[in-house]
């Protein structure tokens, strides 16, 4: 079962089946024992078989291992020849309590042991037949029948067996690196998509957003744009106001010259022409004091419109760059799912 630990592959509950494909590994060794006349068989490191036995003598399927005992210690020597390859990290060749050769693969990602390949069940010279009579024995098998079974086994070179064991171990190590190699990708293509996911969503909410401030900036300028024509009309208001201001002095004006020709007849007339005359002037006092605030107001306006600009330019320029970005991020969402799907299938 593949665990993660940390972003990292658990290789201590890591097993063959996880990054070998158990059927290719069945083909590969069947024609391997085969091709080199040996037997073959895969196990997990609790030597229990992975794969089927591939090419089995007939001296050990159907002598020895038909005898409990000599089940045993067939068992026995497994286990032995594995724990010496895995101490090395390299094949183990050795001789099996029937005397046959046999030699162990170890099976190891980044120095973890995940199971041992077995082979051999060979001779290297004529089988030794007062030995084997003398094992039938022990065994509780036929003599003769164990004597002929052994004088079928193949007769193969020392260095032919090394070869054979350094073959096995070099493909099977390199499946199951590959296979590791491949989970590790697997994962990070996972991780990779998830986080682009994530990203993406990021960016789809900043995106929005920015669209968001756009428009908010729009209707701020808009609403800018009505103010400073509202200081434009009250301008033209207040010129009106002077214009009549300017009429009411020249009406008191006139009203005091008429007042002073009449006389005693006409003091009351004068005060009003007087009072008149006074409305005019406060009247202009206070048009100007506006004219200039609003000319003021004016101003800032101006310079509020033209930062409003500025800033319309930037957040345009910004909501732009983050639809653009937002249009790689998903670009890079549907490799990363592209990936993903590559090892699902």
């Amino acid at each position: 079962m593949v665990e993660y630990v940390d972003g990292k592959i658990c290789l201590e509950s890591l097993e063959i089946k996880d990054i070998i494909d158990i059927d290719i590994l069945q083909d590969f060794l069947d024609n391997f024992a085969l091709g080199m006349n040996c037997a073959a068989v895969s196990v997990d490191r609790e030597g229990k078989e992975v794969t089927r036995p591939s090419y089995y003598r007939d001296f050990c399927q159907n002598y020895i291992h038909m005898s409990p005992l000599g089940d045993e210690r067939c068992a026995e020597c497994h286990n032995r020849m594995g724990e010496e390859a895995v101490k090395s990290g390299k094949p183990y060749i050795g001789n099996c309590h029937a005397g046959l050769i046999d030699f162990a693969a170890p099976i190891m990602v980044n120095g973890h042991h995940l199971g041992t390949v077995l082979g051999g069940q060979l001779l290297n010279r004529n089988p030794d037949i007062a030995h084997m009579k003398v094992l039938a024995g022990d065994l509780g098998l036929d003599k003769e029948e164990l004597a002929k079974a052994a004088e079928k086994i193949d007769i193969v070179p020392d260095k032919n067996i090394r070869a054979a064991a350094e073959v096995l171990y070099v493909v099977v190590n390199q499946m199951a690196q590959s296979g590791y190699g491949t989970l590790e990708i697997q994962y990070l293509s996972n991780t990779l998509a998830d986080n682009f996911i994530q990203i993406s969503q990021a960016v789809e909410s900043l995106t929005n957003s920015a669209l968001d401030i756009t428009e908010h900036q729009h209707d701020l300028e808009a609403e800018i744009q009505g103010v400073n024509h509202l200081t434009n009309e009250i301008g033209k208001i207040m010129d009106s106001i002077a214009q009549v201001a300017r009429k009411i002095k020249m009406i008191g004006l006139n009203a005091s010259i008429e007042a002073a020709r009449l006389g005693e007849a006409g003091r009351g007339f004068a005060v009003v022409a007087n009072e008149i005359q006074h409305l005019s002037a406060d009247t202009a006092k206070t048009t100007s004091q506006v004219t200039a605030l609003n000319l003021n107001i004016e101003e800032k306006l101006q310079t509020t419109i033209e930062n409003s600009r500025k800033t319309l330019g930037v957040t345009e320029d910004q909501s732009a760059a983050m639809e653009e970005l937002y249009a790689t991020v998903q670009n890079s969402v549907k490799l990363a799912d592209s990936i993903r799907e590559l090892f699902v299938k």
